[in-house]
């Protein structure tokens, strides 16, 4: 009973760090560029693609119920005036998509959760997937529920391009630096095994 209510409190405190993370990581880009917007939700660089994508990697399922639980609290002006449903459908979209793209790849062996591993076309091909279907998702959602001046054969190539921009700075910024990591850390346990192998002599 006590493990089971452990894992709940911490399956509810990742979720809730995700949601932060996602809704201030999803405003600073909103922010640094503000210039490439084209529409409210759609940017021609947007690196919450790829934070989406890195958080669903380091924490699983509590972060797709993060991401969507952001996307819920940052849909809250923009998307005021449409449709109830309108709002819910664009925040399990952007909360389920990299989570099942991820899931898609893994059961293929087509993605390495250790991204240092990855070559570059693999992380190429994974990343135009992601975006593909996150755009198509997000604007059968959109079409669907009829939200208010979509142009669909238009407005889905600027989300496109900016999941695919923002994902590989992304995802390409997360794969070097664990490839530094990787390197740096056994450096410094051979450092310190030979500092403790002197002192013992």
């Amino acid at each position: 009973m006590k493990a089971a209510i452990r894992e709940a409190l911490q399956t509810a405190a990742l979720t809730l760090v995700s949601a932060v993370l996602f809704a201030a990581f999803f405003q600073f880009n909103a922010w640094i560029f503000s210039a490439l917007e084209y529409r409210s939700g759609i940017n021609w660089v947007f690196l919450p693609s790829g934070f989406r994508v890195i958080l669903v990697l380091i924490m699983g399922v509590p972060a797709a119920m993060g991401i969507m639980l952001g996307t819920w609290y940052i849909d809250q002006t923009p998307l005021r005036n449409e449709f109830a449903w309108l709002l819910l459908g664009n925040g399990v979209v952007s909360g389920w998509t990299p989570w099942l793209i991820l899931k898609w790849f893994e059961a293929r062996k087509m993605i390495s959760l250790q991204l240092h591993n990855m070559t570059a076309q693999k992380l190429l091909n994974f990343t135009a997937v992601y975006a593909a279907a996150n755009a198509l998702a997000h604007h059968g959602v959109w079409l669907l529920l009829h939200r208010d001046n979509m142009n669909w054969w238009v407005d889905v190539w600027p989300m496109f391009i900016g999941d695919m921009v923002g994902a590989l700075l992304m995802l390409y910024a997360w794969k070097l630096m664990l490839a530094y990591f990787s390197h740096r850390l056994p450096q410094t346990k051979h450092r310190n095994s030979a500092r403790c192998s002197r002192r013992s002599t």
